[in-house]
């Protein structure tokens, strides 16, 4: 069975970090899979916040999801402290991917890694756009 391979970038730009809530649980009493997504979709709203832009507002525009990877790499439990790491790369005229590490804060294991293509939009004329500018900044920045 061919399997999806997501390789982090060596520059993370931000990092948030949460808690796993029981009700990010499954009938195994660990996280989800289905949590893990609601869980990077958090940090990356926080990374926009962060960065003074919002998912629907870089510069006038919003994104959409072009698609959606998750490595699962270990068990995380109910209360365990996370940290989301948030990095940038394969940058195209109309997007990029963003790229998530998500680690124990308390051991360091890595619980998943994960990739979504982000594609800039105008959610007004129903068309993708160009990178903004602003976000491509945000690329340039150096490591926290």
């Amino acid at each position: 069975m061919a399997r999806i391979i997501i390789s982090y970038p060596e520059e993370t730009l931000f990092i948030h970090e949460l808690t796993v809530r029981v009700t990010d649980l499954n009938i195994g009493n660990h996280l989800a899979h289905d949590s893990v997504v609601s869980l990077i979709h958090e940090a990356r709203a926080q990374f926009f916040m962060a960065n003074d832009m919002s998912e629907l507002d870089v510069e006038g525009y919003g994104i959409i999801m072009a698609d959606l990877g998750v490595n699962y790499k270990a068990e995380a439990f109910f209360g365990e402290m996370l940290a989301v790491e948030i990095a940038l790369g394969d940058f195209s005229s109309k997007g990029c991917d963003m790229y998530y590490r998500m680690s124990s804060k308390e051991t360091g294991t890595v619980v998943a890694i994960a990739k979504s293509g982000l594609v800039f939009f105008d959610y007004e004329a129903k068309k993708p756009v160009a990178v903004p500018q602003s976000f491509l900044n945000i690329a340039n920045k150096r490591s926290i």
